[in-house]
């Protein structure tokens, strides 16, 4: 299959933060009275934060109220900022040298996240990837439903002016990833440097499972 267009997640799959995010995902909702299980925890991985907190709290046995919800919104979104703004995230091993060799096949390159904008901002400045090695991102808050909706690599494919899904290849490292690349009717990858394994990518029907999405070039031919 000749590519026109690849998509990724960004924790996770093309950048390490550390498991940051999911640290203070936690604690925003943990300090409201929240409690439940690493299986619960691990549905939200990946979706858009507001939405994931209001539902963890609901989870967790809290009411979110607006007064709660916007609470633990707002400590999630200036911890999260300070960490990245004193520790920023890192590409992934081999994962830069990937985006340059799909460039330079004339692929375009895409990333989407469950981030809301400024903290995509953060992200990328911090890494140096304003500089043209992604051609656009769409941020968590950016469209109407996140992830595991299709909106996100939809919103993509629009502004990169990539109309066929069988052109377009779409990489992540957790179950609303896949969920979102299946609905949107393009390839789906799962990658393993997040924290699910081959098996349960493969119960989810994900098209490939790859060890990094520094392996991608695997994928679209040498």
């Amino acid at each position: 299959m000749t590519y026109q267009l690849a998509i990724f997640d960004m924790a996770g799959t093309t950048i390490d933060d550390r498991d940051e995010v999911y640290r203070v995902l936690r604690e925003a909702t943990e300090r409201e009275g929240a409690r439940y299980s690493d299986e619960t925890f691990q549905q939200y991985m990946g979706t858009e934060k507001f939405w994931a907190i209001g539902n963890l709290l609901r989870e967790g046995g809290i009411e979110p109220t607006p007064e709660v919800h916007n609470h633990a919104w707002e400590f999630f979104r200036a911890e999260l900022a300070r960490t990245y703004k004193e520790n920023p995230p890192t590409p992934l091993p081999g994962v830069e040298d990937m985006l340059n060799a799909l460039h330079d096949k004339g692929i375009k390159i895409g990333l989407t996240t469950g981030f809301a904008r400024e903290i995509v901002d953060i992200i990328v400045s911090s890494m140096g990837w304003d500089n043209g090695i992604i051609d656009t991102v769409v941020a968590g808050d950016e469209v109407e439903h996140g992830r595991p909706e299709p909106d996100q690599i939809l919103a993509v494919m629009e502004k990169l002016g990539v109309t066929d899904e069988a052109a377009v290849i779409s990489s992540g490292d957790t179950e609303a990833d896949v969920r979102s690349a299946q609905k949107s009717g393009v390839t789906s990858v799962g990658v393993l440097t997040g924290h699910l394994t081959r098996e349960q990518f493969d119960a989810l029907g994900a098209d490939h499972v790859l060890d990094s999405s520094a392996n991608l070039l695997d994928l679209v031919g040498e």
